[in-house]
């Protein structure tokens, strides 16, 4: 499967040898950001302020995750697809209990827009980044670290061994 947001509705296509081959329409207007869980069996798709999680199987909406007052840029899921982490435009971070979908943690900075955030393997640590130019280690809902980046960053990415973190600049350097 792929997800792919237009401009008019979010679509769950298959991907085959030589098609892709919409499945299912969802009424989602250009939805920059969508993604499936680490098993598959669920997906989170960006509305504006608010992420929708569905089912993959039956396509259904089995939860509403909402506190952003502005457009969600990021979300991530976590290892065990037990949890979501979200960063918005609004200067939070938050950390969804996916169980209950309710919201377990979070980190709101105003002054900051955020672009990107992603979260170690245990869970423990989040890494986001936005435009105060600085990239911010969040655990405990209080920023521990924070690391002046000189450039504006884009998107972050954390491999599952933990053992570096890779980021793309405004200006295509990693």
């Amino acid at each position: 499967h792929v997800l792919a947001g237009f401009s008019d509705k979010l679509r769950l296509m298959h991907l085959l040898m030589d098609d892709i081959r919409p499945y299912k329409e969802f009424a989602i207007k250009a939805c920059r950001e969508c993604r499936f869980s680490n098993g598959g069996q669920c997906f989170a798709a960006v509305n504006g302020n608010t992420i929708q999680i569905y089912s993959t199987y039956t396509c259904e909406n089995i939860g509403n995750l909402r506190g952003h007052n502005g457009k969600v840029k990021s979300i991530y899921w976590t290892t065990d697809d037990a949890r979501l982490v979200s960063a918005g435009i609004d200067g939070a971070v938050y950390e969804w209990q996916l169980k209950d979908f309710k919201r377990t943690s979070e980190n709101v900075l105003k002054a900051c827009s955020y672009t990107c955030a992603v979260c170690t393997a245990d869970a423990r640590s989040i890494f986001a980044v936005g435009s105060d130019r600085k990239m911010k280690e969040i655990s405990d809902p209080n920023i521990n670290k924070d690391v002046e980046t000189g450039v504006g960053s884009n998107p972050i990415r954390l491999p599952d061994s933990g053992r570096m973190l890779c980021a793309g600049t405004a200006a295509g350097a990693v």
